[in-house]
C-alpha cells in the first residue's frame, strides 16, 4: 500500500505555474501532502496562493530573509510529515505525472527513485545550451565520480523520509548537491533506482532560473563542477 507522500514545491515568481502546479498534484496524487516553500516572490505569487487555498490544500511558508533552492528544500522537508518526500519544480508540471510510479518503486524496497533523462527511454528536448551543459556535467560527473548512475543534475525525485535524515547535512547551495546526495547514498548500498523521463523544451513562460544571463549560467555550471571534486574528497 502507497504511503503518504510530501511533495515540497519551492517558488519564487511562479504566478504563472503554480495553480497548474497544485491542479496536477490534487488530480494524480490521493494521499499528498503538497508544502510551499516561498522566497518572498513579488509577482503575484503569494497573492495567487492565497485566492486558491480555498480550492486547494497546501501549506504555505513565506522566506524573507533566507534564499536558496537547497535551503528551501530543507525547510520542505522539515516541515513535513509524510513516509515518502519529494520535489518538484513549479514550472515543470509534467514531472507530477510520474511520482505515482516512484511512490511505486518505494513500495517495492527502494530507498530512493529519481527521475533520469539520461537512461533508455529518457531524454533532454530544452535547447542546445541547456540541454548541452546539463548532459556535459553528467558525463563529466560519471567518469569522475565512477558509480553506475546516469543523472546526477535531475533533482526530481522520491525518498523515504529516513534518508532525510541520513543526509541533511549535504543539501545545501543550489541544485548542485544533488551530485553528493546520490554519491553518498551508493557508497552506503542504499536502493536507487531511476526512472526515464523526457525533459520536454522550454515554456515560453518560463524564465529560467539558472540560466536568466550568461554570467550566471556559467557560475552556476563551475559551482557543479567544484561540487563533483568536493564530492570526490569528502567522500
Amino acid at each position: 500500500m502507497q504511503k503518504k507522500i510530501s511533495m515540497i514545491v519551492c517558488t519564487f515568481n511562479e504566478v504563472n505555474h503554480i495553480e497548474r502546479t497544485l491542479k496536477l498534484i490534487d488530480d494524480n496524487l490521493k494521499d499528498c501532502e503538497t508544502i510551499i516553500i516561498d522566497d518572498n516572490s513579488q509577482d503575484g505569487t503569494l497573492n495567487k496562493l492565497e485566492k486558491l487555498k480555498s480550492k486547494y490544500k497546501f501549506k504555505l511558508f513565506v522566506r524573507t530573509k533566507e534564499r536558496g533552492l537547497a535551503s528551501a528544500q530543507v525547510k520542505g522537508f522539515k516541515e513535513s510529515t509524510g513516509k515518502y518526500l519529494g520535489t518538484v519544480d513549479a514550472n515543470s508540471t509534467d514531472q507530477i505525472l510520474y511520482f505515482n510510479k516512484l511512490a511505486s518503486k518505494l513500495d517495492d524496497g527502494f530507498d530512493i527513485a529519481v527521475l533520469s533523462r539520461y537512461i533508455k527511454g529518457g531524454g533532454d528536448e530544452r535547447i542546445f545550451i541547456r540541454s548541452f551543459a546539463s548532459k556535459s556535467i553528467n558525463v563529466v560527473s560519471k567518469i569522475f565520480l565512477r558509480i553506475p548512475y546516469s543523472d546526477f543534475t535531475s533533482g526530481i525525485f522520491l525518498m523515504k523520509r529516513n534518508i532525510f535524515h541520513k543526509t541533511e547535512h549535504l543539501i545545501s547551495g543550489y541544485a548542485e548537491w544533488f551530485i553528493e546526495f546520490i554519491y553518498f547514498l551508493y557508497k552506503r548500498n542504499y536502493k536507487i533506482i531511476e526512472i526515464p523521463y523526457l525533459q520536454t523544451k522550454d515554456d515560453d513562460l518560463i524564465e529560467s532560473k539558472s540560466f536568466p544571463n550568461i554570467f550566471t549560467f556559467f557560475y552556476l555550471g563551475l559551482k557543479y563542477l567544484l561540487r563533483i571534486f568536493i564530492t570526490i574528497f569528502k567522500n
